[in-house]
């Protein structure tokens, strides 16, 4: 210890030099590094040997009434341990370091400083020049904290009696390489975070969006309640998962137009009892015109009909013109028949519009329709003149799209009936999910029945079959052409795994803006 303006320099464990002024001789110091506490030495002692003997006072090993031994970690940790256990490695709970823990009857090794297993050892300075080193010490592993000044000890469980040997980490198995990155991962290595595949399978993780399910649920409950009075029984989607990063703006938007102009249509055509004839002409009108002649022709002479009423009946009937393609897709005959075709609309077709975008769907909407019309209208081309009205068409157009995007999403149905009088009109109901494919296969599967049945229900099953296709196609030319990522839960990567990126590109490539 030397002495300068009245202050002395002694220097701590950690390699900290520390001032101590004159008049703190003899008191306890912190050390402003490392935070361990010392006495520093009185005025005109032997530093050293203050040092020492400090150091060795607190970090000698003592023994309490329970039989363990009580001792210090290098980081300035309290530790207690069985007496059998002196001698016998262990593993400090702090930092980790594994220290010997310390036989309170054994003496010091000859020419050991007292106290060198602990952080506390101190080298004094004696006129500016230090006393002999005990020896390196090794630093700690972090830097430690302020010891407790309780004297509650942390106990800790004895180490085997065998020496340390440091054994490499092994990872079991070969490394993986990522099909979509080409990176090398470990062997216990199950996905790629960077790309997001399943390095068993081969087939990107699904990533999925469930906006407001229990609201969904609970609004449905509520509902089902008043409306299973009118209609005892039945079974519809009312929400699905997928990914999407867009508001389907143009879905919710072409849906209360469909409602606008659908309600006016029902009032001024459907239910007025003179109705304007150009009205009509609104619906799209398909089958041939000298078929109808013939018809009433023949019904004439059979006399079923007479020829005014034949003339009336004609008068009725419209002709075709190229703007039905469009316009009979806002058109619905009854409000069943509309609400039935905006369920499927919002639940798949908001899907698909949030993930390729509005200006997209705005463009597909319309197409959608008018395929499915020319559908219908071929379907029926030797038959006489029919009208065709409802979005029928090109909602099975979006859920066609929703198939292709989204075959392995869950879309969530409702199943409900109310029992009769003997049942005491109780309603049962039952909230499911499924994936979608089973969903959109399964309401395809009954137009696929009635047509090759050919059966007769009014309803156009070649309009629903045409716009699936046509909405299946071109989702899939979509996909082929990389101007939507549908992240890996399309039908394609369900199917061929990773070798639908030579067709699609990879799961964490960007996509187009397509807003």
């Amino acid at each position: 210890m030397s002495s300068e303006r009245g202050a002395a320099a002694i220097r701590c464990a950690c390699g900290a030099r520390l001032r101590v002024p004159a008049g703190a001789a003899g008191r306890s110091i912190r050390c402003p590094k490392c935070g361990q506490k010392t006495r520093a030495p009185a005025d005109g002692g032997d530093a050293a040997s203050a040092v020492a003997a400090e150091s060795a006072a607190r970090t000698a090993p003592r023994v309490d009434g329970d039989g363990r031994v009580h001792f210090r970690c290098r980081c300035g940790k309290k530790l207690a341990l069985p007496l059998a256990a002196a001698g016998r490695r262990a593993k400090c709970p702090q930092c980790a370091a594994v220290v010997v823990v310390p036989d309170p009857s054994a003496a010091p090794p000859a020419g050991a400083p007292p106290g060198e297993d602990a952080d506390f050892l101190l080298t004094a300075l004696s006129d500016g020049v230090p006393a002999p080193d005990p020896g390196p010490r090794p630093a700690p592993p972090r830097p430690p904290s302020p010891p407790d000044d309780d004297d509650g000890l942390l106990g800790i469980a004895p180490l085997v009696d065998t020496p340390i040997v440091r054994v490499p980490e092994v990872i079991p198995g070969q490394p993986k390489v990522c099909p979509s990155c080409k990176r090398e991962l470990p062997g216990t290595a199950k996905i790629c975070v960077e790309c997001g595949v399943d390095l068993k399978t081969g087939r990107p993780l699904v990533t999925t969006q469930d906006d407001h399910l229990d609201h969904i649920y609970m609004n449905v409950e509520g509902l089902l309640r008043y409306l299973s009075w009118i209609f005892w029984t039945g079974l519809l989607p009312i929400a699905s998962e997928a990914f999407g990063l867009r508001k389907p703006w143009v879905t919710r938007g072409l849906a209360l137009l469909t409602i606008l102009i659908s309600a006016w249509y029902m009032v001024e055509f459907l239910y007025n009892r003179n109705p304007d004839p150009a009205l009509g002409n609104l619906m799209l009108w398909g089958g041939s015109e000298a078929e109808l002649q013939r018809v009433l022709a023949t019904a004439i002479e059979e006399e079923s009909l007479s020829e005014q009423e034949a003339r009336e009946l004609r008068a009725g009937i419209g002709a075709y013109r190229g703007y039905q393609l469009i316009t009979h897709a806002f058109l619905h005959a009854d409000p069943l028949h509309l609400i039935g075709n905006l369920i499927f609309m919002l639940v798949f077709g908001s899907r698909v519009n949030a993930l390729i975008g509005n200006t997209l769907t705005l463009l597909l909407y319309p197409l959608l329709g008018v395929l499915a019309g020319l559908a219908q209208m071929a379907a029926i081309a030797d038959e006489p003149l029919a009208p065709m009205l409802g979005a029928s068409g090109a909602v099975m157009g979006l859920a066609g799209m929703y198939l292709v995007f989204f075959p392995t999403h869950k879309v969530h149905m409702v199943f409900w009936w109310r029992w009769g009088l003997l049942g005491r009109f109780q309603l049962n109901l039952n909230l499911f999910a499924v994936r979608g494919f089973w969903v959109v296969l399964f309401y395809i599967g009954f137009d696929v029945l009635y047509t090759v049945l050919q059966a007769e229900d009014g309803v156009a099953h070649w309009a629903h079959l045409g716009g699936f296709l046509a909405g299946a196609a071109l989702a899939l030319l979509l996909l082929v052409s990389r101007l939507v990522n549908a992240r890996g839960g399309d039908v394609l990567s369900a199917i061929f795994k990773h070798h639908a990126f030579k067709l699609i590109g990879k799961p964490n490539r960007k996509e187009l803006p397509l807003w």
